[in-house]
């Protein structure tokens, strides 16, 4: 499945409908994303909280499948932006800690800003390997 297949695939899950979010269930929502993708990542955690540099995050931490992990990065991204683009308060960074399911493997933490993160995955304003090249950050 490419990526563009994928994505659209993320855009016909529901997303509680129209009516913004507030910071309390914006876990459930994302959750909500994770328990509807079977063969996709597994999530630990899902918070928001306020950055002391970034301003308002959304921060998840998944288990990514060893073969999958890009394809799981992307997914976790795009359920982070789904839910950010409904939520109350704007979200301005999204957070990623991906472990991979594999003895001997780092954390990897990667970072996006909202805006892009939705103009590309949620609005298809921009392509997604542009996203991923000018957007995400592994730092």
């Amino acid at each position: 499945m490419n990526f563009r297949a994928f994505f659209l695939s993320l855009l016909v899950l529901p997303v509680l409908g129209s009516a913004k979010i507030p910071d309390a269930r914006i876990p459930q929502g994302i959750e909500s994303y994770f328990s509807q993708n079977r063969l996709g990542p597994e999530l630990v955690s899902a918070e928001v909280f306020n950055h002391y540099q970034s301003g308002r995050t959304i921060k998840l931490k998944i288990i990514a499948r060893r073969n999958m992990s890009g394809k799981d990065l992307a997914f976790a991204f795009a359920a982070a932006a789904a839910i950010a683009h409904y939520a109350e308060s704007p979200i301005e960074l999204l957070w990623v800690d991906m472990d991979i399911n594999f003895k001997g493997s780092e954390t990897t933490t990667a970072l996006a800003p909202a805006n892009c993160t939705i103009d590309a995955i949620i609005l298809k304003n921009v392509e997604t390997e542009k996203w991923w090249e000018d957007c995400m950050q592994i730092p």
